[in-house]
């Protein structure tokens, strides 16, 4: 129970699926959660901005105070402070409304500067050039919150044929993935005489789930906090340069929208910046890069367990053996988010046979999915905002070009396996 109350992961869990059930009552009543759809500003100068903005406004704030008010009941559950989340909450809404108004501009969409562009460049420039008050980061620190949320309510619009079409060959490309990543961290790791846990650390945030997967092979197997700071470190910056390199590189080769997201899926460090770059390419490329990466984000859990488990009784830590890690760690770490996204898939899946799709589309995914670009705008807003170059300075020379060698190798084979198993090659499940 205490996991409950203290878990960013399980309140993403709580927060998306109290939307889509709301979602659900609301389209029963009478299509009454329509209304939403209006708080994205319309695409401008087709539609003038300030009459069109005098139209969305109301529906803008109804959204933010209630994503606001829901995410603020996660962090005082969590032991937040709410009153300094709630105020940096109000300034990351202010933000968020920028970014869409500047996203929604029609000459800049056609150079595909979506509103994930303009969120992270702001952030960017906010977190890089103005001293942050300690207050703020109360808000600012609520990345995984905003996109986990944010994933379950995409599940309301991904359908649960697709995961089941697509996600063995998802799997099959992030087992790749990770297997690569690993090796990768093995041989540089120990070229550079690098320790066992800090190469597990390495391999973990280079080829799983970033920062989360860093923190918590991390914590599994005692590493040194400096050494897991470093990674996270290094998984922001080269993060954030992947969401603009990937789209470009796939863009280069000519990849469709579905192998560009599955590259992503496969070779971007984090969930949020991830959907940031598929979200450049389109749709379809969102849905690849979500079948690829969140069976990446379930290896944290088996990782964990048998990191663990090697720590203890293969690399003769000095400090004592301990306790052998129980099974009960791969739940633990286990992402439970993924979990609610299938359940909100197939809740709206079995909707749609009994309702109609083009009913469940209009009435059910459409005003989810406006809640969720909000969702990610305040991610991406975050992300740009804990993107610190200077953190980069102490790090050293070594550990950054070991993090590099992975990034790369899981380019590279990310573009092959991506190719291979949603090209056509072996398999084109979203074909």
């Amino acid at each position: 129970m205490k996991s409950l109350t203290i878990n960013e992961d399980w309140w993403s869990v709580f927060l998306g699926l109290a939307i889509v059930l709301a979602a659900v009552v609301a389209m029963e009543s009478g299509n009454v959660f329509d209304a939403v759809k209006a708080s994205v500003p319309a695409a401008w100068p087709a539609q003038p901005l300030l009459k069109g903005f005098s139209g969305e406004w109301p529906a803008m704030v109804a959204v933010l105070v209630v994503l606001g008010l829901g995410t603020g009941i996660g962090v005082f559950a969590m032991g937040g402070k709410v009153g300094a989340y709630l105020g940096g909450f109000s300034l990351f809404a202010l933000g968020s409304i920028v970014v869409l108004i500047i996203g929604s501009q029609q000459t800049i969409k056609t150079y595909g500067l979506e509103y994930p562009f303009w969120a992270l460049l702001i952030g960017l420039g906010i977190g890089n050039l103005l001293e942050i008050p300690s207050w703020f980061h109360e808000a600012a620190g609520r990345t995984e919150l905003f996109i986990k949320t944010g994933i379950v309510l995409l599940g309301a619009s991904f359908p649960f044929t697709t995961i089941v079409q697509g996600g063995g060959w998802g799997f099959l490309e992030a087992l790749v993935i990770v297997a690569a990543g690993f090796t990768t961290a093995t041989l540089v790791g120990r070229a550079f005489g690098f320790e066992n846990r800090f190469i597990a650390v390495l391999g973990a945030g280079g080829s799983v789930c970033g920062v989360s997967a860093a923190i918590a092979v991390g914590s599994s197997v005692d590493a040194d906090k400096k050494q897991i700071g470093y990674i996270v470190s290094l998984v922001v910056v080269f993060a954030l340069a992947l969401v603009f390199v990937l789209p470009l590189a796939a863009g280069l080769l000519g990849f469709d929208p579905v192998v560009a997201g599955a590259w992503i899926g496969g070779s971007e460090l984090a969930d949020a910046a991830g959907l940031a770059s598929a979200t450049l390419v389109g749709e379809k490329a969102v849905r690849a890069f979500l079948l690829v990466k969140l069976n990446r984000d379930v290896f944290i859990g088996f990782l964990s367990f048998g990191l663990a488990t090697l720590a203890l009784t293969r690399w003769k830590r000095k400090e004592g053996a301990g306790a052998r890690p129980a099974a009960g760690m791969i739940w633990d770490r286990f992402p439970k988010f993924v979990l609610a996204f299938l359940l909100a898939s197939a809740l709206v899946t079995a909707l749609t046979s009994s309702l109609g799709k083009q009913a469940v589309d209009a009435h059910l995914a459409g005003p989810l999915n406006t809640v969720r670009t909000w969702l990610f705008a305040l991610a991406f807003l975050c992300i740009g905002i804990n993107t610190k170059f200077k953190d980069l300075r102490s790090i050293g020379a070594k550990p950054v070009i070991a993090f590099s060698a992975v990034v790369l190798v899981n380019f590279l084979v990310g573009c092959l396996s991506a190719w291979l198993f949603f090209g056509g090659v072996f398999g084109r499940p979203l074909g």
